[in-house]
């Protein structure tokens, strides 16, 4: 014989089924690909701010955006191949707050900089500049700022994974930022929580819902050009990084 549920039992079933489905929605599917968004620094179109910012005028491509064009790519690829789903996006990050495993910004440094890699860090907030990207970074809008896109947040399990991550591409990457390989610069390694602020508070990690948010310095427009030029290599190195976290994470085999 069916039984008629209760009062209290049909009442219990709309709360249960939205927990249900909140459980649901905030779980990964059944096999699903780690999400990673790999961003061509400078790329256009730019994000609204920082239009002005086109890169570095020097490199072994002639420009910043001639080196991290070549180099995106190369990355994505190589993830994909590793079965992730990685996917690109310009300066402007599109598609605006998207949830992922990982976002990375992929960069080179003006001839006096280094190969460094920041990553976003919690409690902080996003550069503002002058215009559109002019001047100094500051931590408040100057009176002449161009408006932001509206500004993701950064907590602190974000700036955790973030920093893990971080320390897992530079594993990869210290090896072969060498002479030998055409490196002539610096290595700044993993910046500190108060280190350059052009990559601890860059606006990419403002427009991304990633689990991990970073940005590498790949060199030394210029002082690395030799190094900048082997794209595969360097391509290998970030890659690999990317995968140890999210195996790590358990998000690859």
């Amino acid at each position: 014989m069916r039984r008629t549920p209760t009062r209290l039992a049909r009442a219990a079933l709309p709360v249960a089924l939205a927990a249900a489905c909140a459980l649901a929605a905030a779980a990964p599917a059944l096999g699903a690909r780690p999400v990673v968004y790999v961003q061509a620094g400078h790329e256009g179109p730019r994000e609204p701010g920082y239009r002005d910012q086109t890169g570095a005028g020097s490199g072994p491509f002639g420009s910043e955006v001639g080196f991290t064009t070549r180099l995106a790519p190369k990355v994505v690829a190589r993830l994909r191949a590793a079965g992730v789903d990685a996917r690109e996006s310009p300066g402007l990050v599109t598609p605006w707050g998207a949830p992922a495993a990982v976002f990375i910004s992929l960069h080179h440094d003006i001839p006096e900089g280094a190969a460094a890699i920041g990553h976003a860090i919690t409690g902080d907030g996003e550069n503002w500049y002058h215009g559109e990207g002019g001047g100094a970074p500051s931590p408040r809008p100057y009176p002449d700022s161009a408006a932001h896109r509206r500004a993701t947040t950064v907590s602190a399990a974000v700036e955790r994974r973030s920093r893990a991550l971080a320390h897992r591409i530079a594993a990869r990457y210290r090896p072969i930022y060498t002479a030998a390989n055409g490196a002539h610069g610096r290595w700044g390694g993993v910046q500190t929580r108060d280190g350059n602020p052009r990559m601890m508070s860059f606006y990419g990690f403002y427009r991304s819902r990633a689990a991990a948010r970073v940005l590498v310095e790949a060199g030394a427009g210029g002082t690395d050009d030799g190094f900048l030029a082997r794209t595969d290599l360097i391509a290998a190195a970030v890659s690999r990084g990317i995968l140890d976290h999210l195996r790590e994470r358990g998000l690859v085999g």
